[in-house]
C-alpha cells in the first residue's frame, strides 16, 4: 500500500520524524510531500532547503521518498491508496476533518490520521521558528542532523530584520 504524507515541513520537526518512522513500518511506500500552504504565511525555508532536510531525515527508511508539489494535494493523491495526516490538537482535528472530507469528494482518496507520540504533541514548526529567533537552540525539537542549519537560518533571518 502507498501513502502520501503532506505538510509544509517548515522546518521538519521531531514530530514529523516520529510520523515518518511509524508510517514506514505500516506502509509499503511512503511519500513525504512538501506542499505550499496558502492558508499560512509564506514559508521561511525554500522548497529546496526543506527537501534537503527531509532527504537527510528519511535516509534510514528505504521505502520513504520526499517530493515537493505546488498543485492541489488531490491532484497527486490519486496515485496513492491513502493520504496520511497527523493531528496534535483539537483545532488540528477540526481543520483536518474538513480537508479529509473535501479531498475524498474530489479524489475518492481516504485520509488516515495518526497521532504523534506524546513527547512530540506540543512541537510545531512555528514554535520552533519562534524559539530559534529568540536565540535558543533547537536540539529538543528538530533532529540533530539538521538542527545547526535550521538554527543558523533562523538566527540569520532575525539579524536581517530591522
Amino acid at each position: 500500500m502507498k501513502v502520501i504524507y503532506p505538510g509544509s515541513f517548515d522546518p521538519p520537526t521531531l514530530g514529523h520524524v516520529n510520523i515518518i518512522e511509524r508510517a514506514a513500518k505500516l506502509f509499503d511506500t511512503v511519500t513525504v510531500a512538501i506542499g505550499v500552504d496558502t492558508e499560512k504565511a509564506p514559508a521561511v525555508f525554500s522548497p529546496k532547503e526543506r527537501l534537503s532536510f527531509l532527504k537527510i531525515l528519511i535516509e534510514p527508511y528505504p521505502n520513504v521518498t520526499a517530493i515537493f508539489f505546488e498543485e492541489l494535494l488531490v491532484t497527486i493523491a490519486k496515485d496513492y491508496d491513502f493520504i496520511l495526516k497527523s493531528m496534535r490538537t483539537f483545532s488540528d482535528y477540526e481543520q483536518e476533518k474538513t480537508h479529509a472530507h473535501t479531498n475524498r469528494k474530489l479524489s475518492q482518496v481516504e485520509t488516515l490520521f495518526i497521532l504523534p507520540d506524546e513527547n512530540y504533541q506540543s512541537i510545531s514548526s512555528s514554535l520552533i521558528r519562534d524559539i530559534a529567533r529568540r536565540g535558543e537552540r533547537l536540539e529538543k525539537f528538530v533532529p540533530k542532523s539538521i538542527e545547526k542549519a535550521v538554527f543558523e537560518k533562523l538566527q540569520g533571518e532575525q539579524r536581517s530584520d530591522p
